[in-house]
C-alpha cells in the first residue's frame, strides 16, 4: 500500500521545515515547494510543479499552504505593487494550489487542505495593512472552500498563529518585545492532528498561541 502524500507549499521557513519533518515521521511521503522552486501565484507554474510531484508520488492527500510575505510599512509608504505582492503570496497562490489538487481529492472523496493564517487574519494593525489584506483574503478563501468541498469529503482548515514563530524573521525583528515564540514542531503536530480528525467532528479554524501571549 502506498504512503499518503503531504505537500507543503511554503516549506522554506521554520514552520515549513517542521511540517515536512512531522508528516515524514508519521509515515507520509512529503514534498515542499519554496519560492525558489516555483512562483505559486503563477497559475501555470503552480499547476506544472504540482503535476510533476503527483506524477512522482501519487495524488496529494494533504495540501498545506504555508506561504506568505513579510511586509511591514506605514500605509503611505506602500504602493499598489506592495499590496499585490501580499495578495499573490496569499490568496492567489493558495487558490492556484487548491485548484491543482482538488479534482483528485473530490474524485477519491477524501483529502485535507490546511491554510496558515496569523493574528492579522482577524484584525489589522498599524503598519500591517498590506499583509492584513492578504491574510483576510486567505481566511475568506478557506471558509469558502470548506463550505463548498467538505460535503464532498475534503477537510479544509485554517490555522491562526497568534504569535511569532521561533526562528522566523518576525521573531528576529520583534522577539525582544514580544511573548515567548511558538515552537514550530509543536505547531506542526497540531496540523497533523487536524489531518487525522474523523469526518464526524472536523475542526475548521484553530488558533494557536503560547501561554504568555496576550489575546
Amino acid at each position: 500500500m502506498s504512503r499518503p502524500f503531504a505537500l507543503v507549499a511554503g516549506s522554506g521557513g521554520p514552520l515549513g521545515q517542521a511540517l515536512l519533518a512531522e508528516f515524514a515521521d508519521a509515515g507520509y511521503t512529503v514534498a515542499g515547494l519554496r519560492k525558489a522552486d516555483c512562483d505559486l501565484a503563477d497559475p501555470a507554474a503552480a499547476e506544472k510543479h504540482i503535476a510533476q510531484l503527483t506524477d512522482a508520488h501519487g495524488p496529494v492527500d494533504v495540501l498545506i499552504f504555508n506561504a506568505g510575505h513579510l511586509l511591514i510599512a506605514p500605509f503611505l509608504e506602500l504602493d499598489a505593487a506592495a499590496f499585490d505582492t501580499c495578495w499573490r503570496a496569499g490568496p492567489a497562490g493558495a487558490a492556484n494550489c487548491a485548484r491543482a489538487v482538488l479534482p483528485k481529492m473530490i474524485k477519491r472523496g477524501r483529502g485535507s487542505m490546511i491554510f496558515t493564517g496569523a493574528t492579522m487574519s482577524l484584525r489589522g494593525s498599524s503598519g500591517f495593512s498590506a499583509m492584513a489584506c492578504g491574510k483576510f483574503g486567505l481566511r475568506g478563501l478557506a471558509q469558502s472552500l470548506a463550505r463548498e468541498f467538505q460535503p464532498q469529503g475534503v477537510h479544509v482548515a485554517h490555522v491562526l498563529l497568534d504569535g511569532l514563530l521561533d526562528g522566523s524573521p518576525s521573531t528576529q525583528r520583534f522577539g525582544t518585545r514580544q511573548a515567548a515564540p511558538l515552537e514550530p514542531r509543536a505547531v506542526a503536530g497540531n496540523y497533523r492532528w487536524l489531518v487525522e480528525q474523523l469526518p464526524a467532528a472536523w475542526t475548521h479554524e484553530l488558533d494557536l498561541r503560547t501561554p504568555s501571549e496576550r489575546f
